[in-house]
């Protein structure tokens, strides 16, 4: 009952955020195929690369094996699993917002006061992720066939990606049904995700004799879709039966709770409150201490990944003809040292960015806000309070990356060198989150994840040749780049991190003279 209107308000509501990450997937797509066709124009050069790749561990773990030697093959190695991850994390955050962060914020009960079924909200919130996939499927298609393709393959990708979203929507679902918390419900619906992905990175490290393992999860059943390397479209009828059922318990489990409540009640706390949370700096430490140390042992893995194993298994694909091209982006002779260097960068970079950004933002909606505003507590110290998190968690991340990574050569001052030199970078996109928080009120959150989308994409945009250089140096990325274009002494951090200083502060000052409408 009225679902089409609550439809309605999700896409009013979301007009800018659903187009913007749909796009941003496709074009990331397209960057993909550009740059395998510059850097492996040649079937040769696809061959020895696919032969490199299934005798490397790191990149079997994080990309999964190719199947085949042709471009698209290629490219949908590279970056097919990333395209399904993607589309998962967004539509878990949509179907989070649009149904259990509602029911927080008493949206969902001023709704439900109207003629509004008891599942139009959860059906609105569907409706709307599984159609914005579907749509990404489309757009993927008519890129991929765009540049040249096989419509196949082409339409395969999609659905890959697609699939990653439609499933990424429907364990949200049922875990927004399970928890009382939205942050804690899309942590959930992300840790089994990513679960899941490891469960198939395992798979596909082990060779034909763990290839069962890969069918145990959905993450496995994507990149055997086998997009350009002889499709297997029945693949997708496991993804529509999963996504079915999962959806099904969802309605059921719905059916059968109190709105507002769920299945899993939170731990009760201390009758008496600790001392530490008197004061902005240790409420920050409550509401950030989980995310925080999840960053923290995720960094702490990437480096231990490259460090204790990854740079052995690198060795001979380091050799490849394939890394020319970033090894003249660099001027260095190793290729070895590229490749490790250029994964750790984007391993690193792209999360604890990822991180900070979602540390300032999580300011506007916090629960106790208002409460804790009308004592005598500024908003400036507030704001500050969680801004030390977002400056400190990637420095202690970082640091803990680079001594992981520096055990596998010993070199632990060049390892630490790769990975903290990237920390000014990682400050700038925060004070822009800041200033973009303190200055736009509900468009900040719009603001600052666009930055960060435009940062990447220039990157990419530059690596690939689609990009100049004088355009480049607009991103603060550009100035810790891993290739030789950047020049990152000292005087580039200590003016990134004046940078950095300068956005904070006009976000503090936006904070303080605004109407504070969280």
């Amino acid at each position: 009952m009225n679902t089409a209107a609550l439809i309605r308000l999700i896409l009013r509501r979301d007009r800018i955020w659903q187009p913007l990450w749909v796009l941003s997937v496709t074009l990331f797509v397209a960057a993909t195929v550009a740059t395998i066709r510059q850097l492996l124009p040649t079937q040769e050069a696809r061959l020895q690369y696919a032969n490199e790749i299934s005798l490397n561990p790191v990149i079997l773990l994080m990309q999964g094996p190719a199947y085949g030697d042709s471009l698209g093959a290629v490219a949908a190695q590279q970056r097919g699993a990333a395209t399904a991850v993607f589309a998962a994390l967004a539509s878990v955050i949509l179907v989070v917002k649009h149904t259990r962060s509602d029911e927080e914020s008493g949206r969902r009960e001023l709704v439900g006061s109207a003629a509004v079924g008891r599942h139009a909200p959860l059906t609105a919130a569907l409706t709307v992720v599984l159609a914005a996939n579907a749509v990404l499927a489309v757009l993927i298609t008519v890129v991929c066939v765009s540049t040249g393709l096989p419509l196949a393959g082409s339409l395969a990708w999609g659905l890959m990606g697609a699939s990653g979203g439609w499933v990424g929507a429907a364990v949200a679902a049922v875990v927004v049904q399970l928890t009382q918390n939205a942050r804690v419900a899309g942590a959930v619906a992300f840790t089994v995700w990513f679960a899941a992905y490891m469960v198939r990175g395992v798979s596909d490290m082990g060779g034909p004799g763990m290839e069962w393992l890969g069918w145990l999860v959905p993450n496995g059943w994507l990149l055997r879709a086998r997009a350009f390397g002889g499709e297997q479209w029945w693949v997708f009828l496991l993804v529509t039966a999963f996504v079915a059922a999962l959806v099904g318990v969802a309605y059921a489990l719905s059916a059968r709770r109190d709105i507002g409540a769920g299945f899993v009640q939170p731990r009760l706390g201390p009758a008496h409150a600790p001392n530490g949370l008197r004061g902005p700096l240790g409420l920050a430490w409550r509401t950030n201490r989980v995310m925080a140390l999840a960053w923290i042992v995720g960094t702490a893995l990437v480096g231990a990944a490259f460090g204790l194993g990854g740079q052995g298994a690198v060795q001979s694909f380091g050799q490849s003809g394939a890394l020319d091209f970033w090894a003249g982006l660099s001027r260095t002779d190793d290729p070895v040292e590229v490749f490790i260097t250029m994964l750790v960068y984007k391993l690193s970079l792209y999360p604890v960015c990822l991180y900070a950004i979602m540390t300032v933002l999580r300011l506007r909606g916090q629960a106790a806000t208002e409460l804790f505003l009308s004592g005598p507590v500024s908003r400036t110290r507030w704001v500050l309070g969680n801004l030390v998190f977002a400056v400190a968690v990637p420095v202690v991340a970082l640091v803990i990356a680079g001594l992981t990574l520096g055990l596998g050569n010993g070199d632990f001052a060049a390892s630490l060198g790769i990975t903290t030199v990237i920390l000014p970078a990682i400050w700038v996109m925060a004070g822009i989150a800041v200033a973009a928080f303190g200055l736009f009120r509900r468009a900040g959150a719009v603001v600052g994840w666009t930055v960060f989308a435009l940062a990447i994409t220039l990157e990419f945009g530059w690596e690939v040749g689609l990009v100049s250089d004088s355009f480049f140096r607009i991103s603060p990325l550009a100035h810790v780049h891993w290739s030789a274009f950047a020049d990152p002494g000292p005087g580039t951090l200590i003016g990134l991190t004046l940078v950095a200083a300068g956005f904070t502060v006009v976000g503090l000052y936006g904070v303080r003279r605004r109407d504070l409408a969280l």
